[in-house]
C-alpha cells in the first residue's frame, strides 16, 4: 500500500509543479496579488480582534449593555468575565426544586464564537440540576445559538438524566458562584 501512495504523492507533486509552471504572467501576477489582499486582510482583521479585545478588557460592562438582557424571560445579568469575553444571565422562570435537588436556565454570552461538536456559536443556554446536599451539578440540555441574545440558527444537545454525571462544584469558578445562586433559592448573595 505505501509503494501506490508514494507514486500518488509523486503523480500530484508533478502535476502541481506543471500547473504553476503553465501559468502565464499575467496569472502568476493576478495569484500574487490575491494572495498578498488575503494577507493584507487576515493581518487588518487580527489587529481589530485586538483592539476589540482590549477594550473589553478596559470596560467588560460596556460590551455587556450590548446585549438584550431579555427581561420577559425573566433573564437577570450574573457575571461577566473580567476580560469581556463571556457574560452569564440566569432566571427564576422554571426553577424547580424536589428535596436538595434544583434545576435551572442559565444563559451564557460570549464576545467571540465559540466552538462546539455542532461548529461555531455566540449563545447558550443550559437547564442544569444543581445538587444541594453533596455540592455537585450536571448539565441536562443545553441549546447552542448562532449569535448573541438566543438569536440564529440553534443546535441542541439533551442528556438522559439517568445516564449524566455529576461534576463536583470547584470553589472560586463560575460554577460555584452558579451554585450559589440556585442553591440559595435563585437569590444573589446579597439577598440571602
Amino acid at each position: 500500500m505505501g509503494k501506490y501512495t508514494a507514486l500518488l504523492a509523486i503523480a500530484i507533486g508533478l502535476f502541481l509543479s506543471f500547473d504553476s509552471a503553465c501559468q502565464t504572467p499575467e496569472q502568476q501576477q493576478l495569484w500574487e496579488a490575491q494572495r498578498a489582499q488575503a494577507l493584507a486582510d487576515e493581518k487588518t482583521k487580527a489587529e481589530r480582534l485586538a483592539r476589540e479585545r482590549e477594550a473589553r478588557k478596559a470596560d467588560p460592562m460596556a460590551w455587556v449593555r450590548t446585549l438584550n438582557p431579555m427581561t420577559a424571560g425573566g433573564w437577570e445579568f450574573r457575571a461577566v468575565a473580567t476580560d469581556g469575553s463571556w457574560a452569564i444571565y440566569s432566571t427564576n422562570h422554571q426553577l424547580k426544586r424536589s428535596g436538595k435537588l434544583v434545576s435551572v436556565w442559565l444563559r451564557q454570552e460570549y464576545a467571540e464564537p465559540q466552538s462546539g461538536s455542532e461548529g461555531k456559536f455566540l449563545s447558550v443556554v443550559q437547564k442544569v440540576q444543581y445538587d444541594c446536599g453533596k455540592e455537585r451539578a450536571r448539565t441536562l440540555l443545553a441549546v447552542y445559538y448562532a449569535e448573541n441574545n438566543i438569536q440564529g440558527s440553534e443546535q441542541s444537545e439533551e442528556a438522559d438524566p439517568k445516564s449524566v454525571p455529576w461534576t463536583a462544584i470547584v470553589p472560586g469558578t463560575r460554577d460555584e458562584f452558579n451554585f450559589v445562586w440556585a442553591c440559595g433559592g435563585g437569590k444573589s448573595a446579597a439577598q440571602n
